[in-house]
């Protein structure tokens, strides 16, 4: 039994460019975190399940998936890092994404949900559509959305002096 483990490490170690293994690392540190954040809530209370019922046992769950994606992994495939990022065209529209949503919650508690909105939404639609219509779009897209937030569901959404 310790050979297998010892194996199983050495085949980790050796292969460093294993994506596999470390995303299933990553994962596994974020389910122990929420495993143990879950015990600062109370298991059950006195009408049933407690706060903390789901919370320990999703995670609990998840942590024996990832032990089991970890072993399998390492020991049947190797994947490299470099066979998962995308290249070209999908690239940059996924850094255009990530720009968008640092710009978006950088400014969206100064300038409002509708300014915020229309630069994130512009920031998807200038890739594949001409500007005037990604911009009038955006700024469309993101009016009726907080209409419906807060108007239909009752949502409080960031808004400026104008109220929008």
């Amino acid at each position: 039994m310790l050979s297998i483990f010892a194996s199983l490490f050495e085949r980790m170690c050796h292969g460093v460019n294993n994506a596999g293994v470390w995303a299933g690392i990553v994962i596994l540190v974020y389910a122990i975190t929420i495993f143990y954040q879950s015990f600062s809530l109370d298991y059950s209370t006195r009408l049933g399940p407690g706060p903390g019922f789901f919370p320990r046992w999703l995670s609990g769950g998840l942590i024996a998936l990832t032990l089991m994606y970890i072993w399998d992994s390492a020991k049947n495939t190797i994947i490299s890092g470099s066979d998962l990022w995308p290249t070209g065209r999908a690239l940059s529209t996924i850094l255009s994404m990530l720009g968008g949503l640092v710009v978006f919650t950088t400014i969206v508690d100064y300038s409002g949900f509708v300014i915020a909105g229309s630069i994130l939404l512009f920031a998807m639609f200038i890739r594949d559509y001409k500007w005037y219509t990604a911009l009038g779009a955006s700024v469309a897209i993101a009016v009726l959305l907080l209409f419906v937030f807060q108007s239909l569901l009752g949502v409080t959404l960031p808004v400026n002096e104008f109220g929008w």
